[in-house]
């Protein structure tokens, strides 16, 4: 976690998500918010904490998104992370195409997903 932003980092230690390679695996409801329309999904996240000048970069690996509809990458550097003890991650940024989003990470471990 050499490079993370503290909102992530908390998140991953919260959690005990941390993998010492510097890249966290691990199953997730993630909600999104786009246009005044709520779309739930579970998803597998990839966390990457080990990139040199780079705060952290958060992957959806799954299928149920178009990367041309809604983004399926998160950089701490480009996108506002915000975290929410033992319950989420908050990431809010702009879309290409989308436009304004804000997403919600919940791992299956958290009080919501219990």
């Amino acid at each position: 976690m050499k490079y993370a932003s503290k909102p992530l980092r908390t998140f991953i230690q919260d959690f005990k998500l941390s993998n010492p390679a510097g890249a966290d695996c691990f199953e997730a409801t993630i909600d999104f918010i786009v246009g005044g329309t709520n779309i739930k999904i579970q998803s597998e996240v990839h966390i990457v904490t080990s990139y040199p000048g780079k705060n952290g970069i958060v992957y959806l690996l799954t299928r149920d998104i178009c990367m041309d509809q809604l983004p399926t990458v998160f950089e701490a550097d480009k996108e506002l992370f915000e975290y929410t003890p033992n319950k989420n991650l908050r990431i809010e940024g702009i879309h290409h195409t989308a436009g304004n989003y804000i997403v919600f990470i919940s791992p299956e471990n958290s009080i919501d997903n219990n």
